[in-house]
């Protein structure tokens, strides 16, 4: 007996049934195939578009709490006048709520996994096992010293995380560490087997910290030349690289994770999709913290970083919906260590969501997963799960007005 049964969705141009058994897709069929199966769960899916669901490769979740402070700032300004002298006020019960009101916004747009670099890290490991999602959680490293971070104790988590829930070591970036940090956390990747995960080439401002400060032609060849380059790496950004730069990333195997809405509305630059890919570059999108972008729907990332792809390239026809479609669903689940999700297909690990087709971004016709990735916003995804699990149905999350309810209170004692 299966778990759940939907029966006649369409998925990729055509109707299918598709049983879930446990974390993972029994099978798929084409319509009514399963139709006399026995399952616990019956779901008639006629009215819906089924689709992997969404990989947030970079985002800082309990940022949510910082919406809207310092609005129309340059990124350093940004930084050092509005945001980090109210991060130091943050304790682990701000981040549990503020990430608690990341991942509900996230699964909205039908997103069920994120990427994150921040402060408090168990809380967030908390918030993320509580909810349901994937989540890679980075030990971050920056040369100030601060008791947010909180290593060591999420290290000692390691073992015992679910299988939805994995490390990486995260220094920040190359302006807030030192060569010899770089090369550390190099040697504790190794040592630990964990991936790495940074910022890099976000703005002109850095790419002359590398230059000035440090005598490389590119954050990428400082960041190389440090060891942080490895395979698996993620880098945040890239909006300021160099052909050699990308034909760098893309010899050591590394992933970009392009955060579009961040990068236009801190004037940070823009990431050249279409000669990374040509280099050999993997792509994927991440929607950068609720402060900087300012919101956290996967959705509206997508269509933004397809632009800004076409509009780099000066040629529409140079970014096509197909690569757009495998770098924010099956590629991001590769890159955040879940290589068996993020596809619709026997054996795959049960992550999906169901979109409303009786709305009006599909009434027009077309094709449907264009439309929804072009035309829709997130009002559209009704149902989501993630390995097995129902974690929206009817766009109703489980203790959403709680979840409401901390998050403006933690909020409160960060703003002022």
């Amino acid at each position: 007996m299966f778990d759940l049964l939907l029966l006649n969705a369409l998925h990729r141009g055509r109707r299918v049934d598709v049983a879930v058994e446990g974390s993972r897709f029994a099978a798929v069929e084409p319509a009514g195939a399963l139709a006399q199966a026995e399952a616990r769960e019956r779901l008639d899916a006629t009215r819906f578009l089924l689709r992997p669901p969404f990989y947030n490769t970079h985002t800082h979740q309990a940022m949510t709490l910082l919406r809207g402070i310092g609005d129309d700032c340059a990124l350093m300004d940004w930084l050092t006048r509005e945001i980090w002298p109210r991060e130091a006020r943050l304790t682990p019960e701000a981040i549990y709520a503020g990430t608690r009101l990341a991942i509900l916004e996230g699964l909205r747009s039908g997103c069920v996994a994120f990427n994150d670099m921040y402060f408090h890290q168990p809380a967030a490991i908390r918030a993320a096992a509580e909810m349901g999602v994937r989540a890679r959680i980075g030990l971050t490293v920056m040369d100030q010293v601060s008791d947010h971070v909180e290593n060591d104790a999420t290290l000692a988590l390691r073992e015992t995380l679910p299988p939805t829930i994995n490390l990486a070591l995260a220094p920040h970036a190359l302006y807030t560490t030192t060569p010899e940090t770089l090369r550390r956390v190099a040697r504790e990747a190794e040592t630990l087997g964990l991936p790495l995960h940074t910022h890099a080439a976000e703005t002109a401002a850095e790419a002359a910290v590398a230059k000035e400060r440090f005598g490389f032609e590119s954050p990428i060849a400082y960041l190389d030349a440090c060891g942080i380059l490895r395979p698996g790496t993620i880098l945040a950004h890239c909006c300021h690289v160099t052909e050699a730069d990308l034909g760098l990333i893309a010899e050591r195997d590394c992933v970009v994770a392009h955060c579009p809405q961040s990068n236009q509305k801190l004037a940070s630059g823009v990431f050249p999709w279409v000669k990374a890919a040509k280099a050999g570059v993997r792509v994927t999108v991440g929607t950068d913290g609720a402060a900087s972008n300012n919101g956290l729907s996967m959705l509206a990332e997508a269509k933004a970083a397809a632009l800004s792809a076409k509009l780099g390239a000066g040629a529409p026809e140079a970014f096509r919906l197909a690569d757009l479609d495998r770098a924010v669903t099956e590629e991001a689940a590769a890159a955040l260590g879940f290589p068996e999700a993020g596809r619709i297909a026997r054996g795959a690990e049960a992550d999906l969501i169901l979109v409303d087709l009786e709305t009006p971004f599909f009434a027009g016709g077309g094709d449907p997963d264009a439309n929804f990735l072009y035309a829709a916003d997130a009002s559209c995804v009704d149902t989501v799960l993630c390995a097995g699990r129902v974690l929206m149905r009817g766009r109703a999350i489980p203790h959403e007005a709680e979840i409401l309810a901390d998050a403006r209170a933690a909020a409160e004692t960060l703003r002022g």
